[in-house]
This record gives structure tokens, sequence and C-alpha cells, in this order.
């Protein structure tokens, strides 16, 4: 009975600090989202390598910071049409890559760029905007970035959107698609992305 007991009682301690654990994971996560995108924007704009490193590292580090699949639907949304599962991951490839193409392209005309943190605030929809200033972008102060984190399907933190001067990542992508679905169409759009 006694070791009963013991066994009991370990097995209760056990799922407490399991318990314990995981909501202190939960509550951590945006924050350690957070961090981990800035250390690693930063890492991306002091890299000195070569191009071939430097997809590699965006591919491996910067590119799971952002939910393309969900930037993806929002975009899609102005355009009224349902695609397939094949075109939507198409898309979504091509969203991918245009989007982390103009990041290299914009970080490699400075010399030196640094993000540094401003500010994190919670938003209506449980999502957080996290400010950012642009050191070494202009010659003036710099630029002020918003990173939008939302929880994905697989409750991960990740960027959804990004604000820059008031004007959204999704609201350029959105006018961009509808302007080439009006002028191609949706398969042609799908090309000329």
């Amino acid at each position: 009975m006694r070791r009963l007991n013991v066994i009991l009682l370990a097995l209760m301690m056990f799922t407490s600090l399991s318990a314990f654990a995981e909501r202190v994971a939960q509550d951590n996560g945006p924050v350690q989202a957070i961090q981990i995108a800035i250390v690693k924007l930063n890492q991306l704009a002091t890299m000195a390598y070569s191009p071939k490193m430097l997809n590699f590292f965006v591919e491996k580090e910067i590119a799971p910071l952002f939910d393309f699949n969900y930037i993806a639907s929002e975009v899609l949304l102005v355009s009224n049409n349902r695609l397939g599962e094949e075109e939507t991951k198409f898309f979504v490839n091509r969203l991918k890559n245009n989007m982390m193409s103009t990041l290299l392209a914009r970080l490699s005309q400075v010399n030196s760029t640094s993000f540094q943190f401003i500010s994190a605030r919670p938003m209506i929809d449980s999502s957080i905007a996290v400010q950012l200033k642009v050191n070494g972008y202009t010659s003036f102060s710099g630029i002020y970035l918003d990173l939008l984190f939302h929880q994905n399907e697989d409750k991960q933190w990740q960027i959804f959107d990004i604000v820059l001067n008031n004007d959204s990542l999704i609201n350029y992508y959105q006018k961009m698609v509808l302007i080439k679905v009006r002028r191609y169409g949706i398969y042609g759009m799908l090309g000329r992305l």
C-alpha cells in the first residue's frame, strides 16, 4: 500500500509539473517567437556570406518565421476565385519566393542594417503587433516596421503581415493580385506574380 501511495504521489507531481511547464511554454510562446524573429533578422542583415549561403540561411531560418499559407489565403480573398490545391500550393510558393527575394534585395542595398525592438502590443484579434526600428537603411533616423504575429493552425507564433508606413504587405499583394486577375485572369495572374 505504501508503495502504491508513493507511485501515485510521484505520478501526481509529474502531471502537475508537466502541466505547469506546458502553461509556462504557452505563456512564453509569443515572446520567444518575437525574440527569435529579431535575432534572425539581425543575423540576416549583418551576414557577409556568399549568395548561396545567404539563400540557404533565408530558406532555413527566415522563411519559417512567416505563415505563408495564411498570407496567401488573405491575398486571394480579393480575387473571388477559388483555386485548387495544386494552384494554391503554387501561389504560396510564388508568394514566398517573391517576398524572400525582395527582402534579400532590399537588405543587400545597404552596408549595415540592424533591427531594434521598440514595442509590442496586443491586437483585437489575438494577434501581436511588434514595432521595430530599422537602423542603417536610410541616412536619417531609420524607418519603423510593424511585424504582426498570430498563432497558426499548429499553435505556433508566426509573422502574418508586415506594415511599413501604414501600408500592409497583404494589402499590397491584394492590390497586385486584383490588377493582374482583371488583366490576365486567375491563371494568368499565377504566372505573372
